[in-house]
């Protein structure tokens, strides 16, 4: 009746971005080259132990409970510049002191079955975060009901309240995405989430499988930058050029899939929102989440072929995926204007910068994410081996979708808005034997 599992991990997350530049100077006397770097790097390492039990005292209880840690190092943000020029080198690293903190947890829940038509998990989850002298304490409560209206009509309802001390700090500008996962400290808060969900579950002839459900998250203790604020450039720690704020995530997921038959697949559409407000960006006024993306479908399809000739057996899989979704929020500037600048002037340059003007955080959105894949995989069973072929296409029509914006002159020296692209059109094949 009661079974354990004991789990040792280790985990090393690492993010790196950084560039050199070199230039030739000579002249009569001499001649030399001038080489700048910079470079960033931002990094997380666990070791982490747990124990989990199941125990199913009878048929009408499964329960899970379990305690663990993890031991984290984070590394925030290392800037590192070296500049070589005429025999001079410089080499200078700053930015924030590595950050180590004990993440412990325990919990308990129940799958209680009452009768033939109602099922209750409650739960609770109890984590504590110690960081630079600083314990977080919480106590998370989760619920979640199935109730089984008619044999093939049910209604599901849950609340959890959760708490995560891992923050994630985004761009919110064009360019190079830099997101960067940042630790809770004595300063910085845990998010602290409450979610609750209310759905609807139809069955067809056991073939077909609808489901739509309605979920609404309120969330404290977020961050996000400054205005004007970013990684780069600058010796002060992550967390003094940051804000923190409350958000909002709702929406509806609807869910259409056939399970069984030659032909099976799915269909699901999610609508949503992710809102933030903090009382010192966009003018106090909530503005959408970066990753606010209002429309994701996808389909998936899958198609079986299958034939026997004496004792074998062959199989032909044809598969077919198409995903949807709207592009991420991004600031972008409403007007530019120039603004006297003497350190330029006095360098012989043009005596003025160009300055962008923005006015909505998140204001705009990229292009929208989509594309097709497509394979087919052939299977020939010969008794003791399971050989299979498979050819797969991703991005079948080589659709261009964005990695990141940014800003350009064209030609005409006009100023435009371009786009680059990862990832286009890749078909590959592949061959595997199982035995």
């Amino acid at each position: 009746k009661l079974f354990a599992n004991v789990t040792a991990t280790y985990s090393r997350y690492l993010f790196n971005i950084g560039n050199q530049s070199t230039t030739d100077i000579s002249s009569t006397d001499t001649s030399y080259t001038d080489i700048f770097g910079y470079d960033y790097s931002s990094g997380i390492h666990d070791w982490g132990g747990k124990i989990d039990f199941d125990y199913l005292p009878n048929p009408n209880h499964y329960v899970r409970f379990g305690v663990g840690e993890t031991y984290h190092t984070f590394t925030p943000g290392v800037n590192a510049f070296n500049l070589s020029s005429g025999g001079t080198t410089i080499d200078t690293t700053f930015g924030a002191d590595s950050i180590y903190a004990h993440e412990m947890y325990a919990y308990i829940e129940d799958d209680i079955k009452i009768g033939g038509r109602l099922k209750i998990n409650p739960g609770v989850h109890y984590s504590a975060f110690i960081v630079n002298n600083v314990t977080y304490f919480n106590l998370q409560p989760r619920l979640s009901m199935n109730f089984l209206l008619k044999e093939n009509l049910s209604v599901k309802a849950s609340y959890a309240k959760m708490a995560q001390y891992l923050h994630l700090l985004t761009n919110g500008t064009i360019g190079l995405p830099t997101d960067l996962w940042v630790p809770v400290t004595d300063s910085v808060p845990p998010i602290i989430a409450d979610q609750v969900a209310l759905g609807l579950a139809y069955t067809l002839d056991n073939d077909y499988e609808f489901s739509i459900e309605g979920y609404y998250k309120k969330m404290q203790n977020l961050i996000e930058y400054k205005d004007g604020a970013s990684f780069f450039g600058s010796s002060e720690n992550w967390d003094k050029k940051i804000e923190i704020g409350t958000g909002t995530a709702y929406g509806v997921e609807c869910f259409l899939q056939k399970k069984v038959g030659k032909t099976s697949g799915w269909i699901g559409y999610t609508l949503a929102w992710s809102n933030r407000h903090f009382d010192n960006l966009n003018f106090g006024r909530t503005f959408s989440y970066k990753y606010d993306r209002r429309h994701d479908v996808s389909i998936a399809i899958v198609h079986e072929i299958d034939k026997r000739y004496g004792k074998k057996n062959w199989k032909l899989d044809l598969g077919f995926t198409w995903v949807y979704g709207t592009g991420n929020a991004i600031s972008l500037p409403i007007s530019t204007y120039r603004a006297y600048d003497a350190t330029s002037f006095k360098e012989g340059g043009r005596g003025f910068s160009e300055i962008d003007n923005y006015v909505d955080r998140n204001g705009y959105h990229e292009p929208s994410y989509h594309r097709m894949d497509i394979s087919a995989t052939f299977t020939n069973d010969s008794g003791k081996l399971d050989k299979s072929w498979n050819i797969s296409v991703y991005n079948l029509y080589n659709r261009k979708n964005p990695f990141f914006l940014f800003f350009d002159y064209n030609q005409d020296n006009v100023r435009v808005l371009k786009q680059l692209s990862l990832f286009p059109i890749i078909p590959s094949v592949s061959y595997s034997v199982k035995f």
